[in-house]
C-alpha cells in the first residue's frame, strides 16, 4: 500500500513538473490576449483595398504540452472560405522565452468557421496535424508589454532552391496583433516576402467559450 501511494505521488509530481516546462503565465496571458476577433488596419495589402478578420481560440486545453489555439484567417465581406487557418502551440522554455509552432490541418475547409462552432473541432486530433513550415517563433515578453517574437533562423532547414515563406515578425499587444513575412533561403540569408509593410490587427472582441 505505501509503494503504491509513493508510486502515485511521484506521478503527480512528475505531471506538475511537465507542466511547468511547457506552460507558464506568460503563455496563458499570450493565449488570453490572442484569442478573439481581429480585424486588420492596413487600408491596401499586397496592392488591394481588402480587409482581413483573424479569429483564434484555445483548444485541448487539458494538455500538458504548452497551450493550443486555432486560428483562421478570411476576407471580410467574402462568401469563401478562410484562405489561411493554422493550429498554434505555444511551449514555454526554462529561460523565459516562448517558442511558438504553426501547424497546417488535413481537409482545413472542414473546419471553417469553428470560431463559433467549436464542436466541429472534436474529431481533430494532434497525429493529423503537420509543421506548417521547419521554423519556430521566439517570443519574448517586452517591459513595454507586448510579447515581440522573431523566426529562430537555426531551427530554419530549406531544401529547395526557392525561400520558404514563413512569420518573421511578430508582436502582440492586449490590443493589437502585427507580423511580417518573410523568407529564409538555402544559405539562411533572410530574403522579402510578399508584404512590404508589418499587417497590423485590432482586437475587437475577447473570445467568449459558447455554452
Amino acid at each position: 500500500m505505501i509503494s503504491r501511494f509513493i508510486i502515485a505521488l511521484m506521478c503527480l509530481f512528475s505531471s506538475f513538473a511537465y507542466s511547468a516546462i511547457f506552460k507558464s503565465d506568460n503563455t496563458q496571458l499570450l493565449t488570453q490576449w490572442l484569442s478573439g476577433v481581429h480585424r486588420s488596419t492596413n487600408d491596401v495589402i499586397q496592392g488591394r483595398d481588402v480587409n482581413i478578420d483573424l479569429r483564434i481560440f484555445p483548444i485541448w486545453q487539458d494538455r500538458f504540452d504548452g497551450e493550443w489555439l486555432y486560428m483562421e484567417s478570411r476576407i471580410v465581406g467574402s462568401p469563401n472560405k478562410p484562405f489561411r487557418q493554422r493550429i498554434l502551440q505555444l511551449v514555454a522554455t526554462p529561460n523565459g522565452l516562448i517558442r511558438l509552432y504553426s501547424y497546417s490541418i488535413p481537409r482545413a475547409s472542414d473546419f471553417a468557421g469553428a470560431y463559433y462552432t467549436p464542436k466541429v473541432l472534436m474529431s481533430l486530433t494532434q497525429s493529423q496535424l503537420s509543421i506548417s513550415n521547419n521554423c519556430e517563433l521566439l517570443i519574448e515578453l517586452k517591459i513595454t508589454n507586448t510579447f515581440v517574437g522573431e523566426t529562430d533562423s537555426n531551427s530554419c532547414i530549406t531544401t529547395s532552391h526557392s525561400s520558404s515563406l514563413i512569420t518573421t515578425f511578430f508582436a502582440v499587444s492586449e490590443a493589437n496583433i502585427s507580423f511580417l513575412d518573410g523568407g529564409y533561403d538555402k544559405f539562411g540569408n533572410l530574403v522579402p516576402g510578399r508584404l512590404d509593410i508589418p499587417v497590423t490587427f485590432l482586437k475587437l472582441e475577447d473570445y467568449k467559450l459558447s455554452e
